[in-house]
């Protein structure tokens, strides 16, 4: 009987260090941040067709990052702000990257040609880059400028003006 307890007793000690484990770094504030300040940490991720895409060949440009879902409704609404005003500040310098967040393929493409998304779609596979930044939820916005410092980050929906804000913002200074 007494060993019966004491072997109970050390599986829920156990137990509670991993779960108190899996909470303490699952909610940490230091969970791989990024911040305003921060020099963008580089990531390689591939697109729809299976190309690399690199941060650090960015460089020069501003980046706009969305990382997303295609069940988020805050998510599209943004990225049809995007769609809108992509090509023009393109040709500015500022460059948009949508970061998917380890949905399949299909689910993907779907959302591509339903709603025509123009500007580059990559797949955090396993959520990689999504928790070296600090992502706890969709939509997750940074702005990078030209050199590869992080201007701003926000979580949450964005209106339109909100987006071009940004994407001004972004415009690297020739």
């Amino acid at each position: 009987m007494k060993k019966t307890f004491i072997m109970r007793l050390t599986i829920l000690l156990v137990i509670a260090l991993a779960i108190g484990y899996t909470l303490f770094t699952s909610f940490s504030e230091e969970r791989g941040l990024v911040d305003a300040g921060d020099v963008a940490p580089d990531f390689k991720l591939y697109d729809m067709e299976g190309n690399t895409v690199h941060l650090k060949e960015m460089r020069g440009q501003g980046v706009y990052i969305t990382f997303w879902a295609t069940y988020c409704m805050f998510c599209r609404d943004k990225m049809m702000y995007l769609k809108q005003y992509y090509e023009e500040y393109k040709e500015k310098g500022v460059q948009v990257l949508a970061v998917n967040l380890d949905e399949s393929e299909d689910q993907i493409l779907r959302f591509i040609d339903r709603f025509n998304v123009p500007y580059p779609i990559v797949v955090d596979k396993g959520v990689i880059v999504g928790n070296a930044y600090g992502v706890t939820a969709v939509p997750y916005t940074l702005l990078i400028d030209k050199e590869g410092t992080v201007l701003e980050r926000s979580l949450g929906p964005k209106t339109e003006k909100q987006v071009l804000d940004s994407l001004e913002k972004l415009v690297p200074d020739l």
